[in-house]
């Protein structure tokens, strides 16, 4: 069952552009690089991010989070501590709409 890994983050304004920065040239692409996820977006309102990584199977979900999730977190935390908090969930897809039309960059 495909689903979402959802990843929010409010960062303070002082780091907001260096987090961006960050996300976009180095973890976001660290994630995908790890085979777990088909596709990721990223957005934000404010100094509110979201991260939404899109996965296949649950299988993929669990690789990624035993084999891959410890160290990438580590180095989210090393970098930004306390100028981040962070929250996750998982969703389940009912239905994807759009598709591969859809373009955004």
């Amino acid at each position: 069952m495909p689903q979402i890994y959802e990843v929010t983050a409010m960062v303070t304004t002082e780091r907001s552009a260096e987090w961006e920065s960050y996300m976009t040239d180095t973890h976001i692409p660290e994630v995908l690089a790890t085979g777990c996820f088909a596709a990721a977006f990223f957005a934000k309102e404010g100094n509110r991010y979201t991260i939404a990584y899109h996965v296949n199977t649950p299988e993929e979900m669990e690789r990624y989070l035993t084999e891959h999730a410890g160290s990438l977190r580590a180095d989210v935390l090393e970098r930004f501590g306390d100028d981040v908090q962070l929250s996750r969930r998982n969703l389940e897809i009912i239905k994807l709409f759009g598709g591969e039309d859809v373009q955004v960059s």
